[in-house]
């Protein structure tokens, strides 16, 4: 007989799992995917290790879910540009951890290819005009390819641009470079 769980550790689970996400991408926005432990991700979460495992099989998965989602909010920022949700400048570190992981883990590639397979089946889906004044099957899937590229290389172009010092000390320092 399976065991019975109570209706209110569903809640308690989400939260959970909500906190162990909100922890791990703090941590590897501030540390870098290397230097970030499942312990500290349950230490920032206020969560057991067996928490983090019902949740999680390990730390790859935690980061992919994390970077995932950022590249999803990226690329719909890039290709709609009249979004109200801010371009997060710092969260672009994770998209670059993310690529500079993925050409060794198949896991994070299919990820990275689920995640542009999904902006372009939306975009494709987008109505466009040709000079005919209509638009193709072919046409649209043509225009969705192109934006998806300008909103990959805009994504690019914002993990990679130098940040602005964010400390009197960081200041000084870019002062003085």
């Amino acid at each position: 007989m399976a065991a019975h769980r109570p209706a209110t550790a569903r809640p308690q689970g989400a939260r959970t799992r909500r906190r162990l996400l909100k922890a791990a991408k703090t941590l590897f926005l501030l540390k870098g995917f290397d230097a970030v432990t499942i312990d500290d991700i349950c230490l920032a979460a206020d969560a057991s290790k067996g928490g983090f495992y019902h949740h999680f099989p390990d730390k790859e998965s935690v980061f992919l879910e994390v970077a995932s989602e950022e590249l999803t909010r990226e690329i719909g920022l890039s290709v709609h540009p009249g979004s109200d949700a801010p371009a997060g400048h710092g969260e672009s570190a994770l998209l670059v951890d993310l690529w500079a992981w993925a050409p060794r883990h198949p896991q994070a590639r299919r990820s990275v290819r689920a995640v542009h397979r999904q902006a372009l089946k939306r975009l494709s889906k987008l109505p466009g005009q040709t000079a005919h004044g209509t638009s193709s099957r072919g046409d649209r899937e043509a225009q969705a390819v192109s934006a998806l590229l300008v909103g990959i290389g805009q994504v690019v172009q914002r993990a990679t641009a130098p940040r602005p010092a964010t400390s009197e000390r960081e200041r000084r320092k870019a002062a003085a470079g």
